[in-house]
């Protein structure tokens, strides 16, 4: 019913219509809150292409030499620090860390295009359950020194769908990490841990395009 009193229109609704009115207003609230839900859940997820990526730093520090008078020194190229994150084809985490070694500066490295041998073992690498993989990054990261706070991601697809990983970065402000494809090392022994085989790496016939080996005297 409508009923004019002076310039306004007041509504009078019985009480079944105004009971209809407020199911249909909390029908669109919960609409509006599951679209926003959505909206963060896709953007959580959001897969992390590693060739992009690294194909628009590339751009950016190209473009700084380019079109300013500012020099910008590239991010540091690496295969390994300490800490190793290893995302298998699945989506598996694994994890193995190196001996800590002190460099200092830069010295040969810009050199480095392919990675040293590093004679891991299968023994060496540690499967990490998803839901564990803040709580483990954090105990085997976060108890040494800011320095050897550093962290190399490395997948074996070019695309990582699951960058739950990014999670302990933001939230420990992790400065120095790197992510990167696996190096054909790493392919092979994580091969041999998954199928349980016996590993020998002199029985391996490694493609030596793609690893350095040093020099034995």
């Amino acid at each position: 019913m409508l009923r004019q009193m002076g310039f306004f229109y007041i509504f009078i609704l019985n009480p079944s219509s105004m009971t209809r009115l407020f199911i249909g207003f909390l029908i669109c609230l919960l609409f509006l809150n599951c679209t926003k839900k959505d909206e963060k859940i896709v953007e959580k997820n959001k897969s992390y292409i590693i060739s992009y990526e690294d194909e628009k730093l590339e751009k950016y520090y190209d473009s700084i030499k380019k079109h300013t008078d500012r020099f910008a020194l590239p991010p540091r190229k690496g295969f390994y620090a300490e800490n190793q994150l290893v995302i298998d084809k699945k989506g598996n985490f694994y994890f193995y860390q190196k001996r800590y070694f002190l460099e200092f500066c830069s010295y040969g490295s810009e050199k480095d295009t392919l990675p040293h041998f590093l004679d891991l073992q299968p023994k060496d690498i540690v499967k990490i359950p998803k839901t564990c993989l803040n709580d483990f990054l954090s105990e085997n990261i976060l108890d040494k020194e800011k320095n050897r706070q550093i962290l190399i991601i490395a997948s074996q697809n070019d695309t990582i769908k699951n960058t739950s990983f990014f999670k302990f970065i933001n939230k420990n402000q992790l400065q120095t990490y790197q992510i990167r494809r696996t190096t054909q090392e790493e392919d092979t022994v994580l091969k041999y841990k998954t199928n349980s085989d016996y590993y020998y790496s002199d029985s391996i016939k490694w493609d030596r395009s793609k690893i350095k080996f040093r020099n034995k005297n």
